[in-house]
């Protein structure tokens, strides 16, 4: 049977007992229909302004080198001073393309501030919609880790870099804690399609979490964009 996924339920849309998929309702980046509410910040604009051309010339040679090109150190700095400031200012952002534990620690502590950790499923079940600020990350960040500068090189000298395998492991971690809010996808080719496949059928990222994190979280947000079928075959 087809089953839609929504953030707290999944139901049978159809009696086909052989057609055994899942349809989330992915917002489409491309399509953004509105966000006035709320002011979106690229953590790339604002670490692109402190690119370490040293390390640039020197990733020429030892490609692992690129994570440095735009420091964890300087990601942090940048992340923690938006975060004070919304605070400060009781502003509504949405920050893009996190990809440190230090940024989702701060995150959790304030969503703990809010009562929103529950101890019953040890996650957060966050209202997106009483929060000044949420974050995403980019599935690249989720796709590589920095093992794999050595194979790939240049295919992923990425803006956010891609970082250790401990980073992404705690991405992955936050995810399914519920406290990164979505995944940022600019173009969803099928080898992304498929990553996210691959995540649902080895579990690593249940059907609702995923559901959450491709629209319903950034939904109560009050991101108004369009939406597109994403059809996941079990």
């Amino acid at each position: 049977m087809m089953k839609q996924v929504f953030k707290d339920k999944i139901i049978n849309i159809d009696s086909n007992f052989w057609d055994k998929k899942f349809l989330i309702k992915k917002l489409n980046w491309e399509e953004n229909i509105s966000n006035n509410d709320f002011e979106v910040i690229f953590l790339s604009d604002l670490l692109e302004k402190r690119k370490n051309l040293e390390m640039l010339e020197k990733a020429k040679i030892k490609p692992a080198i690129w994570s440095n090109v735009y420091s964890p150190r300087d990601e942090f700095e940048i992340f923690e001073e938006l975060f004070e400031n919304a605070l400060k200012n009781n502003k509504k952002i949405h920050i893009v393309w996190v990809t440190l534990w230090k940024e989702m620690e701060i995150l959790e502590d304030y969503y703990k501030k809010l009562w929103f950790f529950s101890e019953e499923i040890n996650a957060f079940k966050v209202d997106f919609s009483e929060v000044l600020i949420s974050v995403s990350v980019k599935i690249e960040n989720l796709m590589w880790r920095g093992s794999d500068y050595k194979r790939m090189w240049k295919k992923i000298f990425f803006n956010p870099p891609i970082r250790e395998s401990w980073e992404v492991k705690n991405m992955f971690k936050w995810i399914n804690r519920w406290v990164i809010a979505w995944i940022y996808i600019d173009e969803f080719d099928l080898e992304k399609q498929n990553f996210l496949i691959q995540q649902i059928l080895q579990e690593h990222i249940l059907p609702i979490t995923m559901a959450k994190i491709l629209n319903y979280n950034l939904a109560d947000f009050w991101f108004t964009w369009k939406e597109s079928d994403f059809i996941i075959t079990y």
